[in-house]
């Protein structure tokens, strides 16, 4: 019970592995968001009989999304660390 109140007040819960253990949950989402749509947009083409080809400039923004969710949640997770580190009761 005490973890789950120290989650919703933003104390630091998580440990080291929690923390990597969250961002490989993240970088697995990522990827299977990635499958998902770019095989929606080439089955959406090939009902039309377009190739993946003339949809490669239009998928820039999707490779954009991406790289700024990874990038961000990359940098929550470093201060999430940095806090953890320097948390009083993680030096004890």
């Amino acid at each position: 019970m005490e973890t789950l109140i120290n989650f919703f007040v933003l104390r630091p819960t998580f440990t080291h592995l929690g923390l990597q253990v969250v961002w490989y949950i993240y970088l697995l989402n990522a990827v299977v968001q990635t499958y998902v749509s770019i095989s929606s947009v080439s089955q959406a083409l090939a009902q039309r009989g377009l190739h993946l080809e003339l949809w490669s400039i239009n998928s820039i923004p999707l490779i954009l999304g991406l790289v700024a969710q990874l990038l961000i949640a990359r940098l929550l997770i470093e201060v999430a660390a940095i806090v953890i580190s320097t948390s009083p009761t993680s030096r004890s």
